[in-house]
């Protein structure tokens, strides 16, 4: 079972919180998986990269956790009790390389990474990204153009995003939803990376609350109240509140 020390808890959430996005998935399945650098973790495809932060929340939290959501009809929120359990599969890691055709191309590619969708939100623009992001992913086009962007149609591109979404599945995890209250259903997008750092953020603050809750009774430094297992904080929570 993964443990996070108060004090790894506390440095991981402080690294995060000016940290983008991407960055601060990578910060936390650092936490997860010592010794495999960072450049390694960038690496992994998206789905890859989610699957073990699925399993790295599964080892912290436990499968299941509670959420909620807001109606896009009626603006109801919805409790959304989620098993993650669910979302990992077990099926082999796919691939490194694929391939489909069309416009008469044959058009082998690899899944994207951190470290390509990094450099398209570093893009000037929307259509900028998504050229960056095919010089990077498509390895080869078949009458062997160096320039993959500039081979590719509109269609083509659409086609291209359906099957790098196909071959790597675990990098976009849908919940189908109802409302409770009006009876919408829609489709939610689980991103794991947000939903595992907004757990782990809480938990940093319910520690520093209670370092400065019992620093303020006992005078006791921070290193010293975080030495002191949960237990051990809380039975002296308990009689302060007493």
């Amino acid at each position: 079972m993964l443990t996070l020390s108060p004090e790894k808890l506390l440095a991981v959430w402080e690294a995060g919180r000016e940290q983008h996005e991407l960055d601060r998935a990578l910060t936390l399945l650092g936490a997860g998986t010592p010794g495999v650098s960072r450049a390694e973790l960038a690496s992994l495809t998206i789905g890859e990269r989610d699957t073990r932060l699925l399993r790295m929340r599964a080892q912290l939290f436990g499968p299941r956790a509670e959420g909620f959501a807001e109606c896009p009809e009626c603006s109801a929120r919805v409790e959304l009790p989620i098993d993650t359990a669910l979302f990992e599969s077990s099926a082999p890691p796919p691939p490194s390389n694929h391939a489909f055709e069309c416009d008469g191309l044959r058009i082998r590619f690899r899944a994207p990474t951190t470290l390509d969708l990094a450099s398209v939100i570093a893009a000037d623009d929307a259509e900028a990204g998504l050229r960056r992001l095919v010089e990077q992913c498509v390895l080869e086009v078949a009458n062997g153009s160096p320039d993959h962007s500039r081979d590719l149609s509109p269609e083509a591109l659409d086609t291209l995003g359906e099957a790098v979404l196909a071959a790597d599945p675990q990098s976009e995890i849908n919940l189908a939803l109802s409302c409770p209250e009006c009876g919408h259903p829609w489709t939610l997008l689980f991103d794991v990376a947000d939903f595992l750092w907004n757990e782990l953020a809480a938990q940093a603050r319910r520690v520093l609350h209670e370092v400065d809750v019992l620093a303020r009774a006992y005078g006791w430094s921070e290193r010293e109240i975080l030495s002191l297992s949960p237990q051990r904080r809380q039975s002296y929570l308990e009689m302060i509140g007493g």
